[in-house]
């Protein structure tokens, strides 16, 4: 299976994916083209976007189906967005997390604080939220 990016027939299954993720999902469609899924004969397994801030790129939402966890599909989301943006340019990764610190960690992104943030990302959503709602921050170099 091979991850590729989203087109528009896509949203409906992203959005149902992300709902039944518990995922916040409103602003997700204006960003659609930035998100890369994964599909079988059943239907959507995963999807993980990203926002394109300069040089810096921020994770946003990844999800992979009940039926589909386990199974190495969001390290192999997360490395198909990693290698396509390496190639345009992205020199660092950012995101945020409430429940996911470990799995990130074992995909190589470090805890960060609020002032390491890269100043290009403040047009992202994703870090509009309070301190306290925000989780942990963490970045990769790629």
């Amino acid at each position: 299976m091979r991850p590729y990016y989203a087109t528009e027939a896509d949203w409906p299954d992203i959005e149902a994916l992300l709902r039944a993720s518990s995922l916040f999902c409103e602003e997700m469609h204006d960003h659609l083209a930035q998100y890369m899924i994964a599909r079988d004969n059943s239907g959507l397994l995963g999807c993980a976007g990203i926002e394109r801030y300069e040089t810096t790129g921020v994770l946003r939402t990844l999800a992979v189906a009940q039926r589909a966890r386990s199974a190495g599909l969001g390290e192999l989301l997360v490395a198909a967005i990693v290698a396509d943006v390496r190639q345009q340019g992205i020199e660092t990764i950012v995101l945020q997390t409430k429940n996911a610190s470990g799995y990130f960690a074992r995909l190589g992104f470090t805890r960060i604080g609020v002032s390491d943030l890269p100043s290009s990302i403040r047009p992202s959503h994703e870090f509009d939220r309070g301190l306290n709602e925000m989780g942990t921050l963490m970045q990769t170099s790629l």
